[in-house]
């Protein structure tokens, strides 16, 4: 009999992405199930051997705590009707320890089924709480979320993360001998390279966070000394104030309002340097994405980054907070045309060797399993599927 599987996901997705079907159409190989997540037109679809069931997303803060209700009553009723016998589950999987978790601990327990989260984040770092509300807010977020975290991590059955040290600070709480260290999964197929425009590419949110005023600051220092040379910044930032302050006007730096999922691989394929300057950062999909790309990438030297970004390999890394630093790194990489491609070509190297498709697959399906079966993990395979000096050779 095979195994089934619930998957949930925050939201709101704004259209059915590539990636989310690629994926439910592979884990339709084992398993049979349901993701749940929202949209902004409410739904049913099927993927594989997979319903994704959408709720009805709104915008706005009106809206955001009936929003976290109505998940967690479809919790409770996905969870009741699989223990009355209206619908079985094996394995409940959930995209973070937080929301996602909470409710997916509630359902694993009403439906006598298996939990593993997954971690994509780093919830003891003082950058997540830089922005996003008052004083009072974010201290109240500092204090209750890493508890919340450790909460859910302490009750499950198994975990994903996607760096080696990225549970630090829950160490003690965990219980399950089932946690696994690996990339995720990120659909690179659509992304190529598209030549090279002048363009510092940044792509995401939030802004202090992201360390987007860092690289605002970097790229004025060095720009008058690379004429031509612009900055792009992508991504949704609903109040522009900090932004706009940041940039001061300055004729070489623009802001692109946000794009599709499926719109992404122009303005990477196209930009010259792509640049990650995060205060914290599990791993960096956009980092994958800009390998793919064959572009040349900057990011912190913090976390998840080293794990994706061989230094001198296949990109540069800055200290993380060092506006010097990553002035240095831009305008090395602004003024070496030889470097920017032997670092791109590296990393696209890289990306068709170890952040595949397969390799990802095999290591989750061997991670459900584990955690289906309650086996521990073997010592941890951290190693890239290519050395760096592989990289290097075959560039």
């Amino acid at each position: 009999m095979r195994s089934r599987l619930l998957v949930i996901l925050p939201g709101p997705l704004w259209e059915i992405p590539t990636t989310l079907r690629k994926r439910m159409e592979r884990l339709s190989e084992r398993f049979d199930g349901r993701i749940v997540t929202s949209l902004a037109k409410p739904g049913r679809y099927p993927i594989g051997r997979f319903e994704l069931t959408a709720l009805r997303y709104r915008r706005g803060a009106f809206w955001k705590p009936w929003m976290h209700l109505k998940y967690v009553l479809y919790g409770i009723r996905l969870g009741l009707a699989a223990r009355w016998g209206g619908e079985r589950w094996d394995l409940v999987v959930a995209y973070d320890p937080l929301r996602s978790g909470l409710i997916g601990l509630l359902v694993a327990r009403l439906a006598g089924a298996r939990f593993a989260p997954e971690v994509n984040g780093v919830y003891d770092s003082y950058a997540n709480y830089l922005e996003g509300g008052s004083a009072l807010v974010l201290a109240c977020k500092r204090w209750l979320y890493p508890r919340l975290v450790g909460f859910t991590l302490a009750r499950s059955d198994g975990i994903k993360t996607l760096f080696p040290s990225q549970l630090r600070r829950f160490q003690r709480r965990i219980r399950t001998p089932v946690v696994e260290h690996f990339f995720d999964f990120v659909d690179l197929e659509p992304f190529s390279d598209r030549g090279e425009e002048k363009v510092v590419l940044f792509v995401g949110f939030p802004f202090r966070l992201k360390g987007v005023d860092l690289l605002i600051e970097a790229f004025k220092r060095v720009a008058p000394r690379h004429p031509g040379w612009k900055l792009k910044i992508l991504g949704w930032y609903p109040d522009m104030r900090d932004m706009e302050e940041a940039m001061g006007g300055h004729p070489a730096i623009f802001h692109q309002p946000p794009v599709l999922p499926s719109e992404m691989p122009a303005h990477m394929g196209a930009c010259g340097i792509f640049v990650l300057p995060s205060r914290t950062e599990a791993m960096g999909r956009v980092l994958l994405e800009a390998m793919m790309c064959s572009k040349p990438r900057i990011g912190s030297d913090l976390e998840g980054i080293p794990t994706v970004i061989a230094d001198g390999v296949d990109g540069l890394l800055f200290r993380a907070g060092d506006v010097d630093d990553l002035a240095a790194r831009l305008d090395r990489l602004m003024g070496d045309p030889v470097l920017r491609k032997s670092l791109g070509m590296a990393g696209r190297i890289r990306a068709a060797a170890e952040f595949t498709p397969d390799r990802y697959f095999r290591r989750l399906f061997d991670f459900y399993g584990r955690v289906l079966r309650q086996v521990p993990a073997p010592s941890p395979d951290i190693r890239p599927a290519v050395s760096a000096q592989g990289v290097l050779d075959a560039a």
